[in-house]
């Protein structure tokens, strides 16, 4: 008798256990598709301001593979043409290497390509990129991951970069280049 009161009262108690984390469960807020989809999928922040990003045009991708493959090539007038002679966003074509350096013109551009190609054979192989615009900007960007290799003083390097690519009025109105050097390098 004594065995049936206790399992009555387990019962009894396991019973109230799961309705009361039931009742718990059905107070926890919830988080609706209509609440998750208000924020966008990124954001820019810059000068103590956050802006909103979303997916921009994917013929972004087309332009700046055509970019990349316009190196690869050597050909510097293609290169040229896809240049941007100035933006609304920023102003003159611009560009912001790797070791601090700016490039602060598409003639300069030109000049430095002519040079460089010659000087360290630059090769170019795309791993990744993304379009996204941001909110109040007039045009685009895409975010480019590549493996570039080099000829410096007759040693093969190989670095990794990711460039930010402002895109404007369907040309390149500059970017900014981050790098790294492979591990296998030093």
């Amino acid at each position: 008798m004594i065995f049936q009161i206790s399992k009555y009262f387990i019962m009894k108690k396991i019973t109230l256990l799961l309705l009361s984390l039931i009742l718990l469960n059905s107070c926890a807020e919830k988080v609706s598709s209509e609440n998750q989809a208000k924020r966008a999928p990124g954001y820019l922040k810059t000068d103590g301001k956050v802006y909103d990003v979303n997916d921009a045009n994917p013929d972004n991708l087309d332009l700046w593979d055509n970019y990349i493959e316009a190196h690869n090539k050597r050909d510097i007038e293609a290169i040229n043409q896809m240049n941007a002679d100035s933006t609304k966003q920023f102003g003159v074509f611009k560009i912001y290497g790797p070791d601090g350096s700016i490039v602060p013109n598409k003639n300069a551009h030109k000049a430095l390509l002519s040079s460089w190609f010659e000087q360290e054979n630059p090769k170019w192989n795309p791993i990744f990129s993304y379009t996204m615009k941001v909110d109040s900007q007039p045009g685009s960007w895409v975010i480019s991951g590549h493996k570039i290799d080099l000829s410096v003083d007759g040693e093969s390097k190989t670095y990794y970069d990711v460039a930010d690519v402002y895109i404007e009025d369907g040309k390149i109105g500059g970017f900014w280049v981050y790098r790294r050097e492979t591990t296998a390098n030093k």
